[in-house]
């Protein structure tokens, strides 16, 4: 069993619980990796899609046709935050009580229906609708796929299918502007939500058909009615199990301080009354959510809470945790700003903005490649790895954010966005290997969802607190460039660069490229903050992976 404070584990199973193996393995493998790769893809392919809105409302923008009747909406941002916040966290919490495969197949369902609702929306308000639960879905998808990765095969390759989850990932997250670069261009946006419906039902139909009702744990026998009245009751139970405070508690943390960022210096002064309360209502969520877990992992046995509060109590679990958080908002940040740049700055096409991201969106997975081979044939630790990744962000980040802010396309840049991808693909994959060898086996789900649940969330404030450098950017060096008009108008859509004379939409160009450059000191930043997650982590004899000895 994987012990909290194990080392190497020298006593290692030969296999997970569970296991699935022959042809039932690769078809179980291919539909959880459809179904996650289809999740990732949507998550970043609408960031790309409007790339008339980049500046004011950056965080709430997604594509939608003038016969819809607006340009900007808030559905991305509902579908992100349902993504983000508490439900996460919670469909690994649906996963202990009903179990993994009921709810796969549960959240992938409603993935595929609302993806379909989307495409069909004939309003704005329905496309919000819809799109909020297709996010609730995708979360569940997103958070079970990437644990029943790593139990599905022995244990003996958890390296390898660590790295094929973590490619999966990472590809679809970075494909995402370039997929959505080429439907802007077509103009046919309801393609964003369709294609997800064939491969979604092909995803469904493999996990149903391959994947054990028992899976994660060893299979127990034919069902007795004595168990099946006991699994009915259990399913009866959910709503009495589930953690719905610490789920309803999480949402209202994340949600009102992603807000907070959103909206401060945008619409609201940080010094605004808003602003001030949506911070304080945040603050105390997160204090409610903390005393809530603590309370139920203590004193009330009766509901399965979602972030177990003895898992606290393990300081090298607690490092992996901070490094899921570190490392979403450089990962997030290069993925969503680095195209837009390419587009206002260099004047790229949103097309031609993915195919320069491929300079990260390639060496990111190379990354995670290199850290499977590193942990699993070498055996390095997993600290070592991660230190080597932070380096290689530092470096690439910092030189990024550098730049020269004039308008032609230097290619040097690439090299630096090549070692930042790399760097990030070391740094993700280490502390995504690391988390289920940290717990016990029954806290494993749990454990992922709960990495996930926090680099999604370091991801998308990232997003959020970027989208806040750029109005500063915009609103204190434009005001002697543009006039109050003006300005507000550039705010709306960055269509009205094409408005102004040649000389000022240089200036401007410049001004968003400054912006840009600081939003990359601070995924920089984040990358110097993995080192103090390095720091809990660390021990005399680090943590790795080590395959357990054959028998003769």
């Amino acid at each position: 069993m994987a012990s909290k404070d194990s080392s190497s584990n020298p006593n290692a199973p030969a296999e997970w619980g569970g296991a699935v193996h022959g042809v039932r393995l690769y078809l179980g493998a291919v539909g959880l990796g459809l179904a996650l790769f289809l999740t990732c893809l949507e998550a970043t392919i609408s960031k790309q899609l409007d790339h008339y809105i980049v500046s004011a409302h950056l965080y709430w923008s997604v594509f939608v046709p003038l016969e819809i009747g607006v340009k900007r909406g808030y559905s991305a941002g509902a579908k992100l935050i349902f993504l983000t916040v508490g439900f996460l966290i919670v469909w690994s919490n649906c996963s202990t009580i009903l179990g993994v495969k009921f709810a796969v197949l549960a959240s992938l369902f409603l993935f595929v229906v609302f993806s379909a609702g989307c495409a069909a929306s004939q309003t704005l308000s329905q496309l919000i609708i819809f799109r909020a639960f297709q996010g609730l879905g995708g979360a569940g998808v997103y958070s079970l796929t990437l644990f029943s990765f790593v139990r599905i095969v022995p244990y003996k390759h958890f390296d390898k299918v660590s790295s094929l989850a973590g490619g999966i990932s990472s590809l679809g997250l970075v494909l995402g502007p370039l997929l959505g670069g080429a439907i802007a261009n077509s103009g046919s946006w309801r393609w964003v939500f369709l294609y997800n419906v064939p491969a979604g039902a092909i995803s469904w139909v493999l996990i149903f058909c391959t994947i054990p009702s028992h899976f994660p744990n060893p299979p127990s026998g034919e069902l007795s009615p004595t168990r099946k009245r006991q699994n009915w009751q259990t399913t009866k139970s959910f709503f009495g199990r589930v953690d719905i405070p610490g789920t309803l508690l999480t949402l209202s943390a994340s949600s009102f301080i992603i807000a907070a960022l959103q909206e401060g210096n945008s619409e609201y002064a940080w010094s605004s009354g808003l602003v001030i309360s949506f911070f304080v209502i945040a603050g105390l969520s997160w204090f409610g959510f903390i005393w809530w877990e603590w309370f139920i992992s203590t004193r009330g046995p009766a509901t399965t809470p979602m972030f177990p509060w003895w898992l606290t109590q393990n300081r090298i679990f607690m490092g992996v945790i901070l490094g899921f958080f570190t490392t979403g908002l450089p990962l997030f940040v290069c993925i969503i700003n680095v195209p837009q740049r390419f587009q206002i700055v260099n004047g790229s096409t949103p097309i031609g903005a993915g195919v320069k991201l491929l300079s990260f969106s390639v060496s990111c997975p190379l990354g995670i490649i290199a850290c499977s081979i590193l942990a699993g044939r070498l055996a390095i630790p997993f600290t070592y790895i991660t230190l080597a990744g932070i380096a290689c962000e530092i470096t690439g980040l910092f030189l990024y954010s550098e730049i020269s802010p004039a308008t032609h396309l230097w290619l040097g840049q690439f090299g630096y966005l090549v070692l930042a991808g790399l760097g990030v693909g070391l740094s993700v994959a280490a502390f995504y290997m690391a988390a289920p060898l940290v717990v016990d086996q029954k806290d494993q789900a749990a454990a992922v969802g709960i990495g996930i649940q926090f680099r999604t969330l370091g991801g998308v404030l990232g997003v959020a607190a970027s989208t806040s450098i750029l109005n500063h950017y915009l609103k204190s060096r434009l005001a002697s460039i543009l006039g109050p008009s003006e300005l507000a108008a550039l705010l709306k859509t960055t269509q009205f660069i094409r408005a102004l004379s040649p000389d000022v939409q240089v200036r401007v160009q410049e001004v968003y490229a400054l912006a840009y450059g600081a939003q990359m000191k601070l995924a920089g930043a984040f990358s110097v903050a993995q080192l103090l997650a390095v720091a809990m982590m660390w021990k005399t004899e680090n943590v790795r992976f080590s395959k357990p000895k054959q028998s003769h």
